[in-house]
């Protein structure tokens, strides 16, 4: 069965909960915790209103049924930061001149400027648990994090503030190991009262300071990709194929260089500019992507997939599935059969 609701219908549906039984800090009355009704979904929604209008939300539920959340176009006037650390689903995003996935899976974000979204169709499984993380900053206070003393963005983060009147800026990325850190760090919060705030406002500020330095790095590459000729480009691709001829056998870097016709720079340069990682960043996804299609669709152990995709060690590939997608290989086959 697959439950349909507007959005309206889904933010409508939340309940209030009694916080002393959950531990969290009921002396804040800007910390507010909901729970889902358990028509929908299991679990609970946390909602942080912290200083200078930032917000801080998590999600943490397992949904009753498939959920499928329509939401109509709209104006955003916060920059927003999300994180899926566990889930599985996508929304499809009516953007011109085609529409856009944004895919659901544990270990990815999604940055959002503001601006007009356009319609959207949430499509989220009730295979897994749900855990979500999401900060909203006004552009008012990004600017008064990043502008020059005239009130200028840098070059590259301009796009992330933009009229209401624009279509949003969207992108997906896989979570870098030191937003992962503070990630933990936000949702384990030891402090409560004056202090926890302090100390979430200033965790929600380092993130949103890696995301901003990992979002100037992709601009950056995006302004340099066209510096590669043609024939270098070709060459690119043409490595990559080579590579992922034998996910258990690779080449070393500097083979791989002398098969593609490209020296070691070009190679590293081409990879990061053509697929926005290093080379075995590249190996390594396309092995774990494999995994996750096998895993769902064969009837193989989770060793044999391993071995398969070019893990020997078994423990590796599964703290590689984990950190990739946000659950253990074996807990991702049980809920796919």
């Amino acid at each position: 069965m697959t439950i349909e609701l507007t959005e309206d219908e889904f933010e409508e549906q939340f309940q209030e909960v009694n916080e002393e039984k959950l531990q969290w800090d009921t002396s804040d009355e800007l910390d507010v915790v909901r729970k889902f009704d358990a028509r929908v979904s299991h679990g609970w929604r946390r909602d942080i209103s912290l200083r200078e209008s930032i917000w801080l939300r998590v999600d943490r539920h397992q949904l009753t049924d498939r959920l499928i959340i329509n939401c109509p176009e709209q104006g955003c006037r916060n920059v927003r930061l999300s994180f899926t650390i566990s889930g599985q689903g996508q929304i499809a995003i009516a953007s011109k001149p085609n529409e856009t996935i944004v895919p659901i899976i544990g270990g990815k974000y999604s940055l959002r400027s503001n601006g007009l979204h356009p319609r959207d169709t949430g499509n989220h499984s009730d295979a897994q648990l749900y855990s979500f993380l999401q900060i909203e900053i006004p552009p008012s206070v990004l600017c008064s994090f990043v502008a020059s003393p005239e009130g200028e963005l840098p070059k590259y983060l301009r796009h992330l503030v933009r009229p209401l009147s624009q279509e949003v800026y969207q992108r997906t990325g896989d979570a870098q190991p030191a937003m992962i850190t503070v990630l933990q760090q936000i949702l384990r919060c030891p402090y409560q009262g004056l202090i926890k705030r302090a100390y979430l406002e200033s965790k929600v500020i380092e993130l949103m300071a890696l995301m901003l330095d990992h979002e100037v790095v992709i601009q950056q590459g995006k302004a340099k990709k066209n510096a590669l000729k043609p024939e270098q480009i070709e060459r690119i691709y043409y490595a990559r194929e080579i590579l992922l001829r034998d996910l258990n056998n690779p080449p070393s870097l500097e083979e791989l260089a002398r098969q593609a016709g490209l020296n070691d720079f070009l190679l590293k340069k081409g990879f990061r500019q053509a697929f926005g990682m290093t080379v075995f960043g590249e190996l390594r996804s396309h092995r774990l992507d494999l995994a996750k299609q096998l895993l769902a669709e064969q009837d193989m152990t989770v060793s044999e997939v391993a071995q398969r995709v070019g893990y020997a060690d078994l423990r590796a590939f599964a703290r590689a599935f984990k950190h990739k997608f946000g659950t253990n290989p074996k807990e991702y086959q049980k809920a796919c059969r």
